[in-house]
């Protein structure tokens, strides 16, 4: 009797225990949250001409066309502002979904228009954003600044675009004039600009939860009156897309949005 309540225990536990871990291993094939660069598409002309039978627009700039595979087997294609995914079947491509997102190419004050960043960013399973970068520049007497602020939005089922991150920083390069006179160019030995930089790497830790890891430095010139010193600094901000907030956490002067 003993034996059999042995059994019966030891296959209920191998039973429960098997049962974790294909739960485990159906986790662990999960797909990765992985950020998807657009590259240079290569198609053939039968499937080009597939494309632009069912999505006219992409078809103004083929030589625009950026294309990528998400992990299940959709085709992506980028050209411009336009964006479309399609299923591959031994009949062809099929559209699926399509989005236009409105941008400004033209030059406006200190704006020098704005683009596309072609990379598609994971919010979830098969749950995607764009980035849109706005991008400004500054000219200074012997220096200047070239900014560039980034808004994502999501690509909604429905063909619709949803923003939920607005004008967060993306990247900064400034350099402001440090010598004015003989003796500013002769003790600084040449380096007379005080210089900064700024730049953005974000890491999808997991659905709805991004990871921003933003990393400055500072040169200051030996003839600079600034006050300032040079350093480097760096911070990461986990980022819930369900609630972001209006700016990230990170110092003002990191956050050069451009004079006003």
């Amino acid at each position: 009797m003993k034996n059999i309540l042995f059994a019966c225990c030891f296959m209920a536990f191998s039973s429960a225990a098997f049962a974790q871990e294909i739960k485990g291993i159906s986790t662990t094939l999960a797909a990765p949250l992985d950020i998807l660069a657009f590259k240079k598409a290569q198609f053939s002309q039968q499937e080009q001409n597939q494309l632009c039978a069912q999505v006219k627009e992409l078809c103004q700039h083929r030589d625009q066309w950026r294309s990528l595979k998400t992990p299940d087997q959709r085709l992506w294609l980028l050209s411009g502002a336009d964006i479309a995914q399609f299923s591959s079947s031994t009949t062809g491509l099929k559209l699926l979904k399509q989005w236009h997102i409105d941008i400004s190419s033209q030059e406006d004050g200190t704006s020098t228009g704005q683009f596309l960043f072609p990379k598609l960013f994971p919010m979830a399973q098969n749950r995607y954003a764009i980035a849109v970068i706005d991008t400004f520049s500054e000219m200074y007497s012997g220096g200047g600044a070239g900014i560039e602020r980034a808004s994502f939005y999501e690509l909604k089922d429905s063909g619709n675009t949803h923003a939920f991150i607005k004008n967060y920083p993306f990247s900064l390069n400034r350099m402001i004039r440090a010598c004015f006179s003989e003796q500013d160019y002769e003790s600084s030995k040449g380096n007379c600009h005080d210089e900064d930089a700024l730049s953005l790497d974000i890491r999808p830790i997991k659905p709805m939860l991004w990871q921003f890891r933003y990393r400055y430095h500072l040169s200051v010139s030996p003839a600079s009156d600034s006050g300032e010193k040079s350093y480097q600094g760096s911070r990461n901000l986990n980022i819930d897309l369900n609630k972001a907030p209006q700016q990230p956490n990170i110092p003002e002067t990191w956050n050069y949005a451009g004079m006003e």
